[in-house]
């Protein structure tokens, strides 16, 4: 599961829910938010009090909200979103770096049983919401990125405590392509339906043709998305949807995700795992009848 955030410099944002685009020919910089689920959470709310960019030359650019802006995550599955900056204007050139500013003190995540629990960062010191990776704006350009959140690996409950470390992804959703496909009712995994309450299904998605392996930190193959497996109200059948994905082969796997403790290694039982090809501004569907 995750939570995206979508950074556009205007270079024609396109998701596979629409498009992005700007007719203005200033350069410009937008940044939205977006998620896949985490099992057993009715609401995920972050608290963002703004946006600070590095240029490779000159000042750091900072961006303060007028106000705190609260953004439940969990309601922005499949292509939503909500904007965290709307065309920004900026200068042409490299950038280092891109860091959401979050009040951890005003961030929560509600269970399923109406109860409510603060988030606690994990290693602030580290400045675990700076993300280092480099990108360019040309002169005039619409230029797009995506910050997309796996709150799945982002959360675990410790000891009576949800620690949030985000786990996060940069890229151009120009430059990806999407996986989803229908899943059976009857379908069962290790002899539990995926219609069972106990399973919370999921598809994990891992880069390559490989074995899936569950999400813990001593494996370096760890799935690069994880998608919700959601009951599909109008056929009565499962749905599973993973967006800003690189393209590329991949390999997709269904597992009871209630089981799979991301800090320790789970013996768990996945479907038979099925390849899948992505290509860019394409959806490729991937079925398990």
């Amino acid at each position: 599961m995750k939570t995206r955030l979508v950074l556009t410099t205007l270079l024609g944002l396109t998701s596979l829910g629409g498009c992005w685009m700007s007719s203005s020919n200033d350069t410009t910089l937008t940044l939205a938010v977006a998620d896949t689920p985490v099992d057993g959470a009715e609401s995920v709310v972050l608290t963002f009090t703004g946006v600070q960019i590095q240029p490779a030359s000159g000042a750091m650019i900072e961006v303060d909200f007028a106000a705190p802006l609260q953004v439940d995550i969990l309601q922005l599955q499949d292509d939503n979103f909500d904007l965290l900056l709307d065309n920004l204007g900026v200068s042409a050139g490299s950038y280092l770096w891109v860091r959401p500013m979050v009040d951890m003190s005003q961030s929560t995540i509600t269970l399923s049983d109406g109860s409510v629990h603060p988030l606690v960062l994990i290693n602030p010191a580290q400045d675990p919401f700076k993300i280092n990776q480099e990108f360019t704006v040309s002169s005039g350009q619409e230029a797009a990125y995506v910050i997309d959140f796996d709150l799945r690996k982002s959360i675990t409950l410790v000891s009576g405590s949800y620690d949030f470390k985000p786990y996060m992804r940069f890229l151009d959703p120009n430059q990806t392509g999407a996986i989803e496909g229908m899943v059976s009712s009857t379908l069962s995994i290790g002899g539990v339906t995926i219609s069972d309450p106990a399973c919370q299904p999921a598809a994990y998605i891992y880069p390559g043709n490989v074995t899936p392996v569950d999400i813990n930190p001593a494996s370096k193959l760890q799935p690069v998305q994880t998608a919700s497996v959601t009951l599909d109200n109008f056929n009565g059948n499962f749905h599973y949807g993973a967006e800003y994905i690189s393209p590329g082969t991949y390999t997709v796997a269904l597992v009871c995700a209630a089981a799979d403790d991301p800090t320790k290694t789970d013996a768990l039982t996945f479907t038979p795992s099925q390849s899948a090809t992505v290509a860019a501004d394409t959806l490729t569907p991937v079925d398990f009848p």
